[in-house]
C-alpha cells in the first residue's frame, strides 16, 4: 500500500516546546493557588484621626534628621515601658502618650504604628504631630513640653440619631462630658449605661492648663452645628481631647471596632480595596493568558511537531 507519512518535527524542537510548555503550566498552577488563597481584602490601616507637619524639612543625611530618627526609635522602646514619656535629642523634643485604658502591648503596637507612618509619609520634615486611634506620637524642634496648645486638630461626629433612637441616651452622653471634665485625673471616662464620655490631656499638661484644654474642647464640641443629634462626637485639640458616645464605644470597647471614619479615611480605604480588587483582576487575567498560551502551544505542537 502506499501511503503518505507526515514528517517527524526535530527532536530538539519538540524538547523545547515540551518544557515551555510544562513550565508555563506549572507557572499557571503555582499562582493560581496563590491568587485562590490570597484574595482577601488587605489588613485595614489604622485610624488616623490627624497627620500635621511642619516645615522645613531635614536633608538625608543631616544631623537633624539622625536626630529625630533616634527619637523615633526611642518612642517605641519607651512605649513599652511608659504610656506617656516626653524625650529629647540634641534640639529635638518628642511625646508619646497612649489612651488610658490600653495595656501595654497594645501601647506598644500603636506607638509602633504611628511611628512607621511618620517615617514612610512625613520623615525629615522638622515637625510632626500624628493622633491614631489610641495613640499620640508628637516630635519638634522647637521646645513644646508644659506649654499649653489648644489649636483645634479634628472634630467629628456620627451619623445623627434616627426615630427609632432613645434621646435620654444622647442626652445623659452630653451630661457627661461636663462630669468628665471635673474628674480630675489625666484620663477621664464616665459612664452611664450606655452613655460614655472621655477625655484625656498630654501628660506634660499642668492640672490648671489641662483644664482649661478640656474645658475648649467641650465648648468646641457643644458648638458643632452638625453634631447636635449625632450618635458620638470627637474633639481633638493639640494637647488633649474629649469624646462622648451613646452607644457604649468608647473607653476599654473603643479599641475593639472602630466608631466611623473620617471623609479621607473612607476615601482612602474604598481607593485601597478597588485598587486591591483591580490589581487581583489583572493578574486573574493574565493567568487566563497563560493559560490561553498553553493551549496555543499545544495546537501548534499536535499540528506540527508530534
Amino acid at each position: 500500500d502506499i501511503y503518505t507519512q507526515r514528517p517527524k518535527g526535530n527532536t530538539s524542537a519538540k524538547v523545547i516546546m515540551s518544557a515551555t510548555i510544562a513550565i508555563i503550566s506549572i507557572s499557571v498552577v503555582i499562582a493560581a493557588v496563590y491568587l485562590l488563597t490570597n484574595f482577601a481584602f488587605p489588613t485595614v490601616e489604622p485610624l488616623v484621626y490627624y497627620h500635621y507637619c511642619s516645615p522645613p524639612k531635614y536633608f538625608p543625611g543631616s544631623s537633624s534628621r539622625s536626630n529625630v530618627d533616634s527619637l523615633l526609635n526611642m518612642f517605641v522602646n519607651s512605649a513599652s515601658i511608659y504610656s506617656y514619656n516626653n524625650l529629647t535629642v540634641n534640639g529635638n523634643y518628642g511625646l508619646h502618650q497612649c489612651r488610658g485604658d490600653l495595656s501595654s502591648n497594645e501601647c506598644v503596637s500603636c506607638v509602633t504604628q504611628a511611628v512607621s507612618l511618620l517615617r514612610s509619609d512625613s520623615f525629615g520634615e522638622s515637625g510632626c504631630a500624628l493622633q491614631l486611634e489610641g495613640c499620640l506620637v508628637k516630635y519638634d524642634n522647637v521646645m513644646f513640653f508644659g506649654v499649653a496648645d489648644t489649636t483645634a486638630m479634628v472634630m467629628s461626629c456620627g451619623k445623627p440619631a434616627g426615630y427609632k433612637y432613645k434621646s435620654d441616651e444622647l442626652t445623659q452622653a452630653k451630661v457627661l462630658v461636663d462630669v468628665v471634665a471635673s474628674s480630675g485625673t489625666s484620663y477621664r471616662v464616665e459612664r452611664s449605661g450606655k452613655a460614655q464620655a472621655v477625655a484625656q490631656c498630654t501628660g506634660d499638661l499642668s492640672a490648671t492648663d489641662c483644664q482649661d484644654c478640656l474645658m475648649e474642647a467641650i465648648q468646641r464640641l457643644k458648638l458643632q452645628p452638625f453634631c447636635g443629634t449625632s450618635t458620638w462626637s470627637d474633639v481633638y485639640l493639640a494637647k488633649c481631647y474629649v469624646g462622648y458616645s451613646s452607644s457604649g464605644s468608647i473607653g476599654q470597647e473603643f479599641k475593639k471596632g472602630i466608631r466611623a471614619k473620617h471623609v479621607a479615611t473612607q476615601r482612602n480605604l474604598f481607593y485601597q480595596k478597588t485598587s486591591y480588587v483591580l490589581s487581583k483582576l489583572k493578574s486573574l487575567l493574565t493567568y487566563v493568558l497563560y493559560f490561553f498560551a498553553i493551549v496555543m502551544l499545544k495546537i501548534v505542537y499536535d499540528l506540527f511537531l508530534s
